[in-house]
C-alpha cells in the first residue's frame, strides 16, 4: 500500500513538474524569437543617432577641400594676372621707352638723314621679302617691271624702283642715294625734304615708263627693278646744281672729277648701251632718270 501511494506521488509530482516545464520552453522560445528585432530596433536607433553627425563630417570635409581649392585656385589666378600684367606692363614700358628713344634719334637727324632712312628702310623690307622663297610670285608680278608682259601693273612703275634682289646692288644703290642726298636737300643743297621725295618718286617711276618704253620698241626682253633710275635722277639735279663739285669713285679715292663731267659720261656710257644693245644694266631706265632730274 505504501508503494502504491508512493508511486502515485511520484506521477503526480512528474506531471507537475511537466505542467511547469511548458510554459518555461514557451517563454524561452519567445525570448529567442523577438531578440532579433530588439537587435535590428537597436541597431537602426544606433544608426540613426550616428546618421547626422557622418553626414556633417562628409559635408564638413567636403566642403573644406572644395572652398580651399575655390580659394587656391582664386590666388593662383590673381597671382598670375598680377605677373601677366606686371610683365605686360614692363614690355609695354619698353616698348615705349624704345619707340621713344627711336623717336628721338629720329627727330635729332638732319633732314636729308630722315629722308634717307626712310627709303633705306623701305628698300630693306622689300629686299627681305625677296629672301622669302613663297612670296616670289607676289615679288616678280608686283616689284619688277616686265616691259614685253600681256597686262603690265601699274603700281609695278613704282614698287620695282624700291625692289633689290642682290645685295650687292642694294648696298651700292643704298651708298649712292646717302652720297647725293646731303648735297641735295637743305641745309647743303637747296631742296627742302618734301620737294626731294617728289623728285625722287617722280623719278623712279618716269625710268621705269622709259625702261618699258625702250624695250617694247626693240621688242627687247628682260625684266628690271632697282633705284638706279630714280637715283640718277638725284644725280642729275645734283650735277647741274653743283657742277664744280669733286667726286670720286668709290674703291678709288685719289681720282676726282667734275661733277658736271661725271654727268656727260654717265649719259654717254648709257646712250652707248643702248646702242649696243649692253643688258647688264637698263640703260633705258639710267638714261630716263638722269634725262628727268636735269
Amino acid at each position: 500500500m505504501s508503494c502504491l501511494l508512493s508511486k502515485l506521488c511520484s506521477i503526480k509530482s512528474a506531471v507537475q513538474l511537466r505542467k511547469l516545464s511548458v510554459p518555461a520552453n514557451t517563454l524561452l522560445a519567445r525570448r529567442s524569437f523577438n531578440r532579433p528585432n530588439h537587435n535590428l530596433k537597436r541597431f537602426q536607433s544606433q544608426t540613426n543617432s550616428l546618421l547626422g553627425p557622418s553626414l556633417f563630417c562628409i559635408s564638413v570635409c567636403t566642403g573644406t577641400v572644395v572652398l580651399a581649392s575655390i580659394i587656391q585656385y582664386e590666388r593662383l589666378r590673381v597671382k598670375q594676372i598680377n605677373t601677366f600684367e606686371f610683365y605686360r606692363n614692363a614690355i609695354k614700358k619698353k616698348n615705349e621707352n624704345l619707340i621713344s628713344k627711336l623717336k628721338n634719334n629720329f627727330n635729332k637727324l638732319e633732314p636729308s638723314e630722315k629722308v634717307f632712312g626712310t627709303i633705306l628702310l623701305l628698300n630693306s623690307i622689300v629686299f627681305l621679302a625677296w629672301q622669302i622663297p613663297r612670296w616670289q610670285h607676289v615679288m616678280i608680278k608686283y616689284f619688277m617691271t616686265d616691259a614685253l608682259a600681256r597686262k603690265i601693273p601699274v603700281s609695278s612703275l613704282l614698287l620695282s624702283a624700291f625692289s633689290h634682289s642682290s645685295p650687292i646692288h642694294f648696298c651700292f644703290n643704298m651708298y649712292a642715294l646717302h652720297t647725293f642726298c646731303r648735297g641735295v636737300i637743305q641745309p647743303w643743297g637747296d631742296m627742302g625734304p618734301e620737294e626731294f621725295t617728289a623728285m625722287y618718286i617722280s623719278g623712279c617711276v618716269v625710268s621705269s615708263l622709259a625702261s618699258i618704253m625702250f624695250r617694247r620698241s626693240f621688242k627687247f626682253p628682260g625684266n628690271s627693278l632697282g633705284a638706279s633710275g630714280a637715283i640718277l635722277s638725284v644725280v642729275g639735279y645734283f650735277s647741274l646744281s653743283h657742277p664744280d663739285q669733286k667726286l670720286g669713285i668709290i674703291f678709288l679715292p685719289n681720282i676726282q672729277f667734275d661733277a658736271i663731267y661725271a654727268l656727260t659720261g654717265i649719259i654717254s656710257l648709257d646712250i652707248m648701251g643702248l646702242i649696243l644693245r649692253w643688258q647688264m644694266f637698263d640703260h633705258a631706265a639710267h638714261l630716263g632718270g638722269t634725262l628727268f632730274g636735269m
